[in-house]
């Protein structure tokens, strides 16, 4: 199967997402910080009643603790409201172009109800198109744009 035809079929849950870690709006920021370190992740999901309202990434974390901001205050005062997200039956190609376009280095991947079932990562989307197309990653130039003038080697 070619490139360029997996990645527009493929769903985005083939891509290695994360495992979705979710907390309460009410859950104070330093407990949201503790449980980020604890767990080894830059974000966490913000649920209401199993429906994603949130998330609190890494970003987050830094603006607020940059701004001198009370890490006691809940978490919904401080994530991003209403994420941009993919559902379940989303591509690859649409995760790649949804991150591109908007900048994310994680989106959350809801089912139809709006329930998270996990997170697609840039981390994971290039590790599913190594282990996928090696052949097509492995032999890019460093530049693909440019061409050597002259034959490489000896």
């Amino acid at each position: 199967m070619s490139f360029q035809l997996s990645l527009s079929t493929d769903p985005v849950t083939t891509a290695y997402p994360d495992e979705p870690l979710f907390v309460a709006p009410d859950a104070a920021v330093s407990e949201v910080l503790q449980l980020l370190r604890a767990q080894s992740t830059g974000h966490v999901m913000i649920c209401e009643e199993g429906r994603l309202v949130g998330i609190f990434t890494e970003r987050d974390a830094l603006r607020l603790m940059a701004g001198g901001q009370d890490l006691e205050q809940p978490v919904s005062q401080v994530m991003s409201r209403d994420p941009v997200s993919l559902q379940e039956d989303a591509t690859v190609g649409d995760a790649i172009k949804t991150m591109s376009e908007g900048g994310y280095r994680q989106l959350p991947i809801l089912t139809s109800d709006g329930t998270p079932t996990g997170l697609a990562t840039v981390y994971g989307i290039v590790h599913y198109m190594v282990d996928h197309f090696p052949q097509t990653i492995y032999t890019l130039p460093p530049n693909p744009s440019s061409v050597p003038s002259e034959r490489e080697g000896a």
